[in-house]
């Protein structure tokens, strides 16, 4: 008896150990995004984790010429997984070479141990969900809805689409532009679509934003006395034609590209970000809107979704990195994270390719968009 009890008390020492090894084993979380040129908010919600948590987070950022660069953004995931204390890997926006690194990393490598999740993704949804555990999106085809259905409560005549061939070879963005389109004309709602240099491309950023400040004017002229919704599938351009749209009373601005009280307007405006408080940029934003006589012609989401994907994805992959998953997919705590995140609650759904194919790891975020004058004083 004395020996059998000698016995469990050493494998309850043994389990004992082992529960606090994985409550305080060392681990990282690494964390890729764009620089503030490419998606701000993901890049503060990075630099705000590893600010909070030191050694814990390692954060880097792809080249703002990602299309060119794609052998520097796949060395720089794989130089995370080469770091055996990295037990995930967080990249958004998942631009050109995600799917590469995120392949080298189990195949040659060998790093099945680590989270991969890829939030934007920029590349063919079926090659992504194949190389990543998790894959997170925006609700594109939701958010073409969305801006057809506020056109049509704002009672716009146009909506004018402005899109380049890159963006328009991605079968996100399409679905989202032709739902987009099919819901505009069940509204009566003229559905136009116009060509803007890409940022990427010789005239770069600077010269995309100078065509869409020119063109905006151009477009109220062609169908002056009509109510225009705009709307731009690129993030570098939404400061541009957040100004131009400002300008002129007969224009209307539904959803910035990523749906976010953060997306351009801070910089279009001259406002404070303000990052750790949401509501109060909402309502400085909706101030500044409404002092030009423009509260009624702009609507975003409350929630900032990329930073949210990286706040996040890091509660999740630490759950997994601290042993707590009992596999790399929980969609319930996943859904628990966002809603964390969000401070409210969230709702995943999943995405349906062109073939329709459910693609099972490939996860959708949408929110309702907001009436700014519900923010004001």
């Amino acid at each position: 008896m004395k020996k059998l009890l000698c016995m469990l008390l050493a494998v309850m020492m043994v389990l004992g150990g082992v529960s606090a090894f994985a409550e305080d084993a060392s681990y990282k979380i690494a964390i890729l995004t764009g620089t503030t040129t490419q998606g701000e908010e993901e890049y503060y919600a990075a630099t705000a984790l590893l600010e909070k948590y030191g050694d814990k987070v390692i954060h880097d950022t792809y080249p703002d010429n990602f299309p060119s660069e794609v052998e520097t953004t796949i060395s720089k995931i794989i130089a995370f997984a080469s770091d055996p204390e990295v037990k995930a890997i967080i990249f958004v926006q998942a631009v050109q070479g995600a799917t590469a690194a995120f392949t080298q990393i189990l195949d040659s490598l060998g790093r099945d141990d680590i989270l991969l999740i890829a939030g934007v993704p920029a590349e063919d949804p079926a090659d992504i969900c194949a190389a990543a555990d998790i894959v997170l999106a925006v609700d594109e085809i939701g958010c073409g809805y969305q801006v057809a259905d506020l056109a049509a409560e704002w009672g716009c005549d146009v909506i004018v689409h402005y899109s380049f061939a890159r963006h328009l070879s991605y079968e996100t963005i399409v679905a989202k532009r032709d739902a987009m389109k099919m819901t505009a004309e069940t509204y009566g709602i003229e559905f136009v679509e116009r060509d803007f240099p890409d940022p990427t491309g010789d005239a770069g950023t600077s010269g995309a934003q100078a065509a869409i400040l020119e063109d905006v004017p151009k477009v109220m002229q062609e169908y002056e006395g009509k109510k225009v919704c705009f709307y731009c599938t690129n993030c570098s351009v939404q400061v541009a034609l957040q100004q131009a749209v400002l300008n002129e009373p007969n224009a209307y601005y539904a959803l910035p590209c990523c749906p976010s009280p953060y997306h351009g307007y801070q910089e279009a405006f001259g406002l404070d970000s303000t990052y750790g408080d949401i509501e109060g940029a909402i309502r400085n934003l909706a101030t500044y809107l409404d002092e030009h006589d423009a509260v009624g012609r702009f609507s975003a989401w409350s929630i900032p979704v990329n930073m949210s994907m990286i706040n996040a994805s890091y509660e999740y992959a630490c759950a997994w990195a601290e042993g707590k998953l009992e596999s790399k997919i929980d969609e319930a705590f996943l859904t628990e994270c966002f809603s964390n995140a969000a401070d409210s609650p969230a709702t995943l759904g999943k995405y349906t390719d062109a073939t329709g194919t459910v693609r099972e790891n490939y996860y959708l975020i949408n929110f309702n968009p907001i009436d700014f004058a519900d923010y004001l004083d």
